[in-house]
């Protein structure tokens, strides 16, 4: 019974984000979200952070969260891919309700997409790094209807 205890005591294994200023994962095991980038000077809503609003060209932003949920607005299946991503893999370009459109891997069989999918953001691996392990980010999955 100790034993099993201690299994669940032990510490969970680091996991390597992608770009952790783009995807927030509450410790509180609330879903995960994306955050954009409003302008503070005009209101101009973003994702990723740019440098400086194409609008105004202000500097400073506020970390809005955006929606977990849109339509796939475009959708290409990969069969021949670069290093360190398992092949076939899908990718596509998401809108969201904010009027921001987004790139990501879809998590998904090839041929499973087509445009105006709505599709729901989740996180899970995208590739592995130089030493075999798996690099975590957001990805999109089709909502079961």
């Amino acid at each position: 019974m100790s034993d099993n205890k201690e299994a669940k005591k032990a510490p969970k294994p680091d996991i390597t984000f992608f770009h952790p200023d783009l995807l927030i994962v509450p410790e509180n095991g609330d879903p995960p979200y994306l955050q954009g980038y409003r302008c503070k000077s005009c209101g101009n809503l973003d994702f990723p952070k740019p440098t400086l609003c194409w609008n105004c060209w202000g500097e400073e932003f506020e970390i809005v969260p955006l929606s977990r949920t849109g339509v796939l607005y475009s959708v290409t299946d990969i069969f021949i891919g670069q290093a360190g991503m398992k092949t076939p893999y899908v990718f596509g370009y998401i809108d969201l309700p904010e009027n921001l459109r987004v790139f990501a891997q879809m998590e998904g069989e090839p041929g499973s997409f087509k445009c105006d999918d709505k599709v729901e953001l989740t996180i899970g691996p995208i590739r592995t790094n130089r030493d075999g392990l798996p690099i975590t980010s957001y990805k999109f999955r089709k909502i079961a209807v």
